[in-house]
């Protein structure tokens, strides 16, 4: 969520329940301005917040040329210290993050054990051997990274048109946006998520007759796996909010409000995905 209009957008997300302390507001609004400038990022946004036994960790990511490709994210206890989270690149520590049993505890330096699924190796069609499930130390800090990477990667939404692609390959806020109007709002094929596009560019410019090549590049939530169930869209506020919910990581909520460009996501939840999801139905 955008920090100029931090406290308006939390005000919509309080119709699904979702909402801060005024006093973490102000914290984290004022702490958030300070770590913009201090950047001199471009802009500066309101990830969410992990839930933790001991400490909850706050988490909050900015730019500086490109919104896809140079975000960094920093994370805090106190909602007013901010610290950078590392990059994570080991499939094994991804694989660990998705598999460790225990709730994040809510210190950072904290180690825990994380057994990995066995592997199979399969010749002809037939399973020739099996090895052991392999043992991962993994370090609190670098769970935090990955969890919210995967949660980004999967859940994070944008409403069409909301990013415009340069020429020179650069993805930026598209200042001309003025927000869905009546018949488009409600209509799921109009948001994209958030992330660097996984789908070749015919396949996302062939599902509409009105593509644009500078904001049609991102891939539509309409496509996400399960298939409409993965989110739901419902409007509030006499229809004048959508509010779009994450069925898989539960507690990743985004609004938008109708001709208008502020929109944004916030996610409130303990870091664990959903994967009873198929069976909710």
């Amino acid at each position: 969520m955008n920090v100029e209009y931090f406290s308006e957008g939390l005000e919509c997300l309080m119709y699904c329940g979702r909402k801060l302390s005024p006093e973490q507001r102000i914290l984290i609004e004022n702490s958030l301005i300070v770590l913009l400038q201090e950047n001199r990022f471009s802009g500066m946004y309101f990830w969410g917040r992990i839930t933790a036994i001991k400490n909850d960790y706050y988490i909050a990511f900015g730019y500086t040329n490109d919104c896809l490709k140079d975000r960094k994210y920093f994370y805090s206890i106190d909602q007013y210290q901010w610290q950078l989270l590392p990059f994570v690149q080991s499939p094994k520590i991804f694989q660990a993050t998705v598999l460790a049993p225990d709730p994040f505890f809510g210190d950072p330096s904290l180690q825990t054990y994380v057994k990995l699924d066995p592997t199979f190796n399969i010749v002809a069609n037939q399973v020739i051997s099996i090895s052991s499930p392999e043992v991962i130390k993994l370090k609190e800090e670098e769970r935090l990274a990955a969890i919210v990477f995967i949660i980004s990667e999967e859940s994070a939404i944008c409403p069409r048109g909301a990013l415009y692609k340069m020429v020179d390959g650069r993805v930026i806020p598209n200042q001309m946006f003025r927000g869905l109007n009546d018949l488009q709002i409600e209509n799921i094929s109009y948001y994209q998520l958030y992330r660097l596009p996984r789908n070749d560019l015919k396949t996302n410019l062939s599902k509409r007759s009105d593509y644009n090549y500078a904001i049609d590049f991102l891939d539509t939530i309409d496509g996400v796996i399960p298939l409409n169930q993965a989110f739901t869209l419902n409007m509030q506020r006499n229809e004048r909010i959508a509010i779009i919910k994450s069925c898989v990581w539960l507690g990743m909520t985004f609004f938008h409000k109708l001709n208008s460009r502020k929109h944004g996501f916030v996610y409130l939840g303990d870091g664990r995905k959903n994967f009873d999801l198929l069976f909710m139905y």
